[in-house]
């Protein structure tokens, strides 16, 4: 190892710490830094990067453990899209040490760990050693994953990994026997698997943090045509896989602007696949829809293509068919061709546009294209005037070297709006990713009505939020989100509360917010109240919501702070009973649907039938429309109606049917005879 690689690794780790990525924690800070390094190649975001860390009490000596399927991570065993043959797994298992030497503690413990851990015939239940609930959920995910996968499984890889700040050639004799030995255990575990070991030191570490995502590629090419900023080209199937690829690893961050993640090896991924192993199957751009890709530059030099900030936003599904096929060792002896669409252009409304379109040509759940809705461009406008960058498309400014800490994921920025706006911190806590994927909740969250402004807003007092809990959160809770996220809404709304003495306050007063007002001695005084509330269990700090609300209560009292019913009463995401029921159907309604419902509804009250001609002029379901129209009540946009009665939202009568309703009874006339 060179002398200065280790100063320059803590050079990195101290400038880290500055910016809070994602701690102060020099420990948590080392850790996220190896996680970040090792897994560059899967391109993973920064909320992927954290649900893999364990680190923590009664780790089993893991520090990070991840599960990748043909290179995806592994999070959410019911939502994931499981391939149907040629199944890649990889199973990760990191133990990180801020030590300036390797030492043999942390595998002894690693080896003790994964003699049984690794041994799946073994129940939770009957684990020798004690494990905290991460690890235990991860072995759950990990089982159920190898279990639905073996019929399919191609190769199966286990990648151990120790990182340290020492020298990886001054190992001694007992580390490496520990490595081997921790290979042989998964060996005798699993028959079939390919085991590795690799130790990364200062070094190694430095060598992988100076290796950046490369957006400027060549791409040769047979044959092209070109107009006004459009290239269409034929490339061969080996150089497009030489392109798409670095050292045999797929570059997924070309990919970042592709809204659909891989489906697997779903029919249509299969007759891809098919067509390329089937060496007397027609040339294959003729079979295959091709790849578009958007640049802000291109230019042809002979035989090759120079493209500039490369995004590959359709053709993911070929993408990946033709990385798996001549990265399996396939070859091409036909030197067949796909084709290639490029689209220069530097107007970031147009490539939403040009990426909306290009992925609306085969199924993709509306969720998926929300990236390009209006508002989510709006939001993000309006928090780049702030210095803060809007990630709503995954890796976008973090792929530009963004610091992490400067950028807000929609679903950061949501749970902030369901505990401020809507008054639900508990519900924020606990908000996943699949409320991305329920038209209702989306639409109650990102709408154009709310003033702009409430965003920058929300996105300040969370992060200051977040700088005061990291001088008061548990230190054992090692690099896990857990108590932020659990934590970070109850004393922000609480907090904000207490200086407009009114837990009531709208999105409009929270637009107009002073937050110069929103500082450490305001979270102070929050947080001696709140802190006394919590309780642990399994390393983990919870709050119950009936406590919550009890200590508002008493602070309304105490402090004089209005609008306690507001938060008592408030049901935030929950759908009107209409909604609920429909969306046992598990239908999924587009903006584009609802603005076309809205724009054919007629003028309120509705008279009985109305939704057969709708149903018939814009080709849709009643259940469709019911819900449209569910959904167009609760934004505002329309009345709720009953028996020729139009109510406003407090009930309120606003119109009659008045050739239905007798006025002075408000009952319907009897129908003559």
């Amino acid at each position: 190892m060179a002398k200065n690689d280790k100063i320059l690794i803590d050079g990195i780790i101290d400038e880290r710490i500055s910016s809070n990525i994602p701690s102060k924690e020099k420990d948590e800070v080392f850790e996220y830094f190896a996680f970040e390094q090792l897994l560059k190649n899967y391109d993973l975001s920064h909320d992927e990067l954290i649900s893999g860390a364990v680190d923590g009490r009664d780790d089993g000596g893991i520090d990070g453990l991840y599960i990748f399927i043909n290179g995806h991570l592994l999070t959410d065993i019911e939502k994931f899209s499981w391939p149907k043959i040629g199944v890649i797994l990889e199973l990760w298992i990191i133990t990180c040490k801020h030590h300036d030497t390797f030492k043999q503690a942390p595998l002894d413990n690693l080896v003790a760990s994964s003699s049984e851990l690794l041994d799946l015939t073994i129940e939770n239940n009957d684990l020798q050693g004690s494990y905290s609930t991460e690890i235990l959920q991860r072995r759950d995910n990990f089982k159920t994953a190898y279990r639905k996968i073996s019929p399919r499984l191609n190769s199966f890889n286990i990648f151990f990994s120790y990182v340290s700040r020492g020298d990886t050639n001054e190992l001694g004799e007992s580390i490496k026997s520990r490595s081997d030995q921790l290979k042989k255990i998964a060996e005798n575990v699993f028959g079939l698997c390919n085991t590795d070991f690799k130790f990364y030191g200062s070094s190694e570490l430095i060598e992988l943090n100076r290796k950046k995502p490369i957006f400027t590629l060549e791409l040769p090419f047979s044959d092209h045509l070109s107009s006004d900023g459009t290239y269409i080209l034929l490339t061969k199937l080996n150089d497009y896989y030489k392109f798409i690829s670095d050292n045999h690893n797929l570059r997924r961050y070309l990919f970042d602007s592709n809204v659909r993640d891989f489906m697997g090896l779903n029919n249509v991924n299969e007759d891809i696949m098919t067509t390329l192993l089937n060496e007397k199957s027609p040339d294959f751009w003729w079979l295959n829809n091709g790849i578009t890709i958007l640049a802000t530059k291109a230019s042809i030099v002979g035989k090759s293509i120079i493209i500039e900030n490369i995004q590959i936003v359709n053709g993911l599904q070929t993408s990946e068919s033709i990385y798996k096929f001549f990265s399996s060792g396939n070859i091409d002896i036909r030197n067949r061709s796909v084709l290639v669409k490029i689209i220069v252009s530097n107007n970031s409304e147009d490539r939403d546009n040009i990426i909306r379109a290009t992925n609306n040509q085969t199924f993709v759940h509306p969720s998926a294209l929300h990236a390009t809705d209006k508002i989510q461009r709006d939001i993000e406008d309006a928090l780049k005037l702030h210095n803060m960058y809007y990630e709503r498309r995954v890796n976008f400014y973090k792929n530009q070297g963004v610091s992490i800490d400067e950028i807000l994921t929609p679903l950061y920025l949501a749970s902030g709006f369901v505990s401020l706006v809507l008054k639900s911190p508990q519900r924020a806590s606990t908000l996943k990713s699949k409320f991305m994927r329920d038209e209702y909740k989306y639409n109650k969250v990102f709408t154009a009505n709310t003033n702009l402004q409430v965003w920058p807003k929300i996105a300040y007092i969370l992060k200051t939020t977040d700088k005061f809990l990291e001088k008061n959160r548990p230190k054992e809770n090692g690099l896990i989100e857990y108590f932020y996220k659990h934590t970070r809404h109850y004393l922000s709304f609480l907090a904000v509360s207490l200086i407009l003495k009114n837990y009531g306050f709208t999105a409009d007063s929270l637009a107009s917010f002073d937050y110069s007002k929103y500082t450490f001695l305001e979270l102070q005084n929050a947080w001696d109240f709140l802190k006394d509330c919590y309780y642990k269990t399994n390393s983990k700090y919870r709050l119950d919501n009936e406590v919550f609300l009890t200590l508002c209560e008493k602070i309304s009292f105490d402090k004089d702070i209005k609008g306690f019913d507001k938060l008592k009463y408030s049901n935030s995401l929950i759908p009107p009973k209409t909604i609920q029921h429909i969306k046992k159907e598990q239908i999924s309604l587009t903006q584009e649907f609802l603005n076309k419902l809205n724009s054919v509804l007629p003028e309120q009250p509705w008279k009985p039938g109305v939704h057969k001609d709708i149903c018939n002029d814009i080709n849709c379901t009643y259940e469709e429309y019911n819900l449209g129209v569910a959904i167009l009540i609760e934004k505002g946009l329309r009345y709720k109606q009953k028996d020729g009665i139009v109510y406003d939202k407090q009930g309120n009568i606003l119109k009659i049917d008045s050739e239905r309703v007798d006025k002075d009874t408000l009952k319907l006339k009897s129908p003559k005879t």
